[in-house]
């Protein structure tokens, strides 16, 4: 009986097991990366706080039909219009038109194979896309920071409608309406984004499972040999397949840029452009839309310039933001241990090795020179009271009296000497700092430095998992983590002296950690029959299930915040009700004081919570899309 449950409780978590014979091309190797079902160490606990999250998401952004298709599929995996349709208890027309929402926003992807004589097509939903929507507000600031107010709206529009081609963003934002000027500033504000991948170029190809567009590469690959492959030969053709997309990733032929002669527009740039006040490029300025658009003022020549596809499909690129939202957590990590010079520095070094980094899975960035930190640090960066060098006596400068040289208190004032001085002793601190996340690989010159993103994911995780444990113990049980962590297995009673804790309450919070799921502990038996009484019980920390205990904790608590914000707009619906009138819009005077001190209140509350899934979302990043676990399966991401 107890076999039969056990089998029983195999199926349920992994259904489709019992088609391992069904002509599916990549069925099985479509699940860890699209997390339509749990993988073999994830418990099934967590993956059904993940699921509940996700269906909660699509409600609030799609509403609930597309909530119910989203549902099926990530309950039962990937299945035909045919078996998706009764499951839904839909008609079959709402459910084509959910399928056709998923995926033009990049939730849901298809596949087609041949069973008998049909062509079946097969629907898959990736939950980690949907939970990507709750983090719309941190890409949005994000573009507005680097691309301004301009490539925001270009951005917005396209997010916003999943994917589009730029005609459509013109008709949208009245582009055709507007003057020549604004015209280039559009043309040079969607090339950089294009160049730069903030987004990219999406063909009828990329809407199919990726698993199945690198099993049919490697089918054609294996077509071309004479004999079946051996088990080497078939690894070598995954690596080239892999190499061949890293190629066309890195190759600066940008798919949707297209470039034409520019015969006249230095004679029209002078006249159409003019320059932002502070030296940045303003809403497409004759900078960015000579510049960025690749025309050189030099000696009069006239190179080609980049334009765009007006009829390309384009789509926001969220593994590429995720690489930006990855470092600014490590900016502020450097931050907050040493101070705002030693962030803007590793902000500079980020800065010059993003361009090679394509997703969080990399685990070592290119290397950097100190010349090319040097010249890409902000020129306001506050390096001024970041380190003190006064007292080094090689490097401080006395005037003709003997007396030492203090430099002005503005940074801006710094000289090139001093401003240097400054940067080097920086690198200095950060490369030895203890987490190990920036190194230096090479003593010549001036030194070569590389940033480890893996141990910057580790040290990042560990810091959201002690707020996590803060948040809900207290400071002692992350006092007890710590040490665990630094000194591996250890022994209650060790662990009670190294805490300076009494051995019962040291017990206690041991056995908090472990129910929470962040410890675990390990048996040392004594002798060979294993007798419990005779075993030693280590207590050390499993990352694997720390982590996976850190993910549902954050699953659960995003889930609560969307429910505690329904709730409290449920609870007002009258009067939401009243505020969506056209006599009320109209005339705001209708409503009574009372009434528009609880929208007041309604609106605070909801500013908090919507504060609060930020923050948890920031802590998912970290969590989950930096996991070096994962880094095995980014073929298939």
């Amino acid at each position: 009986m107890a076999c039969l449950c056990k089998q029983l409780r195999c199926l349920y978590r992994f259904p489709h097991t019992l088609h391992t014979q069904d002509m599916r091309p990549g069925l099985e190797l479509d699940r860890a990366p699209g997390l339509t079902e749990p993988s073999s160490g994830e418990p099934l606990e967590m993956y059904t706080q993940q699921v509940g999250l996700c269906k909660q998401i699509v409600r609030e952004h799609y509403g609930p039909i597309v909530e119910a298709v989203v549902a099926v599929l990530a309950r039962e995996g990937r299945l035909p219009l045919k078996q998706l349709v009764p499951r839904t208890k839909l008609t079959a027309r709402n459910v084509r038109q959910a399928l056709a929402v998923l995926i033009q926003h990049g939730i849901a992807t298809h596949a087609t194979s041949k069973e008998g004589s049909l062509m079946v097509t097969y629907y898959s939903v990736c939950l980690k896309n949907i939970l990507r929507l709750q983090r719309a507000g941190l890409y949005l600031a994000l573009v507005e920071e680097r691309m301004g107010s301009e490539g925001l709206a270009v951005f917005r529009t396209i997010m916003g409608s999943g994917l589009m081609t730029i005609g459509s963003v013109r008709e949208v934002l009245g582009v055709a309406d507007m003057g020549n000027a604004a015209k280039i500033k559009f043309n040079a504000v969607v090339a950089k984004l294009v160049r730069d991948r903030y987004i990219i170029a999406i063909n009828a190809v990329d809407t199919i499972t990726k698993a199945d567009r690198i099993m049919q590469a490697e089918g054609l690959e294996v077509e071309k040999l004479t004999i079946p492959p051996t088990a080497k030969e078939l690894l070598a053709i995954r690596r080239r397949i892999l190499e061949r997309e890293e190629e066309e990733y890195q190759s600066s032929n940008v798919v949707g840029i297209k470039r034409r002669a520019s015969a006249d527009i230095s004679a029209d740039h002078s006249s159409k452009l003019h320059m932002g006040a502070d030296g940045r490029a303003m809403a497409f300025s004759n900078h960015s839309a000579g510049e960025q658009s690749g025309y050189s003022h030099q000696n009069g020549e006239h190179q080609q310039v980049d334009s765009v596809d007006d009829k390309q499909f384009f789509r926001a690129y969220f593994d590429r933001l995720d690489v930006f939202l990855r470092n600014q957590q490590i900016v502020n990590y450097f931050t907050d241990k040493y101070n705002a010079g030693a962030g803007a520095l590793l902000k500079s070094i980020l800065r010059v090795t993003e361009q090679h980094t394509r997703t969080c899975r990399v685990k070592l960035s290119e290397t950097v020179s100190s010349t090319q930190i040097f010249q890409h640090v902000s020129p306001d960066a506050p390096l001024i009271d970041s380190i003190d060098t006064s007292k080094d006596m090689f490097h401080q400068k006395y005037d003709a009296n003997g007396n030492p040289i203090v430099e002005a208190p503005n940074s801006k004032e710094l000289s090139r000497e001093k401003r240097s001085e400054i940067i080097f002793a920086l690198l200095e601190v950060i490369h030895t700092d203890s987490s190990g996340i920036v190194a230096k690989v090479d003593e010549r010159g001036t030194g070569q430095y590389r940033v480890n993103f893996e141990r910057a994911a580790t040290t990042l995780r560990e810091r959201c998992v002690d707020a996590l444990v803060h948040e809900k113990f207290g400071s002692v049980h992350v006092r007890l983590l710590r040490v665990l962590r630094d000194k591996q297995k250890l022994d209650e009673k060790v662990v009670a002296q190294a805490t300076m804790l009494p051995i019962a309450a040291c017990r206690e919070r041991l056995h908090d950690l472990a129910l929470a799921g962040v410890i675990d502990t390990i048996e040392i038996p004594r002798s060979a029959d294993r007798n419990p009484s005779r075993m030693f019980y280590l207590w050390y920390i499993n990352p694997d299930k720390q982590m996976r205990s850190a993910m549902r904790f954050v699953y659960q608590a995003m889930s609560n915040i969307i429910e505690r914000s329904a709730k409290e707009v449920s609870s007002r619906a009258l009067l939401v009700a009243k505020t969506r009138r056209e006599d009320v819009i109209a005339d705001p005077r209708l409503l009574t004081d009372a009434e528009r001190k609880e929208l007041q209140s309604l609106a605070r509350i909801k500013q908090r919570l919507a504060v609060a899934s930020v923050r948890l979302d920031s802590m998912l990043l970290v969590i989950y899309d930096t996991d070096p676990h994962s880094a095995d399966l980014q073929l298939l991401q």
